[in-house]
């Protein structure tokens, strides 16, 4: 898969040094990002404030299971850019899985990259960027969808804004601008060949799969009590109640 347009387009020119110039600054955000959030900080609309992650049995297996089902789809690709990828409808799950399980999903598939790397024998310099550029898939997608509640028009677009417009374009800025700056592709193939790579399986594949995957499992995941909301709503249950219980 290529495109000359983008690759002319993007691949050299002010525009080529301004793309590589931006995707080294959001690899640095993203170490940023997760420092912050695994020192128990984030950043909402009330400004900077405690994440309320609780490290048991629950958020373990949440993580466990993003990562694995992350994982489990990678050899459905269809190879397009030898030790790169190609095409992977298994990827649109990303965005699913952080706006039902919220950082716990985040994480899970964030770091679930360099792992099917490894399994599928594709780990290279480019799984760097693929670790950390997925922060943005997932982790801005989660801050930025209000809520899995699809019945609701708001919740839908704030979805797309952050899963379908935003995450993805910088993904397919930080990728290739890492590919590109470390010399692994010529710069017509990572911006030609990965950048519409990457737009295909993150962005024109999920608009479509991810929305229907979250309004089927949302109920599911709800009722079960594992919605990223409704478990952060019972910890701060448990945190009144044992304040109030030592007052």
């Amino acid at each position: 898969m290529q495109s000359s347009l983008l690759a002319t387009l993007l691949g050299q020119g002010f525009l080529h040094s301004l793309l590589v110039s931006l995707a080294l600054i959001f690899m640095v955000l993203a170490v940023a990002i997760w420092f912050m959030e695994f020192s128990g900080w984030t950043i909402s609309r009330k400004g900077f404030v405690r994440n309320g992650l609780k490290w048991n049995a629950t958020t373990i297996a949440l993580v466990a299971v993003s990562g694995a089902l992350y994982i489990a789809g990678r050899p459905l690709a269809i190879n397009l850019i030898p030790g790169i990828g190609g095409l992977n409808p298994s990827l649109s799950i990303a965005q699913a899985l952080s706006v039902l399980f919220g950082l716990p999903g985040a994480i899970g598939v964030t770091f679930s990259m360099p792992i099917g790397d490894a399994i599928s024998g594709a780990l290279t310099l480019g799984s760097i960027a693929g670790c950390l550029s997925h922060t943005y898939i997932t982790w801005l997608t989660y801050k930025i969808c209000r809520d899995a509640d699809f019945s609701k028009v708001g919740n839908v677009v704030s979805f797309y804004l952050g899963g379908i417009i935003i995450a993805p374009i910088i993904h397919a800025i930080t990728i290739p601008g890492w590919l590109d700056f470390l010399h692994v592709l010529p710069p017509t193939i990572a911006w030609g060949g990965v950048t519409l790579t990457i737009l295909t399986n993150q962005a024109v594949i999920p608009a479509i799969i991810s929305p229907i995957l979250i309004t089927i499992l949302y109920k599911v995941v709800k009722a079960r009590g594992l919605y990223w909301k409704d478990l952060q709503k019972v910890d701060l249950q448990k945190g009144l109640s044992s304040s109030y219980k030592s007052f």
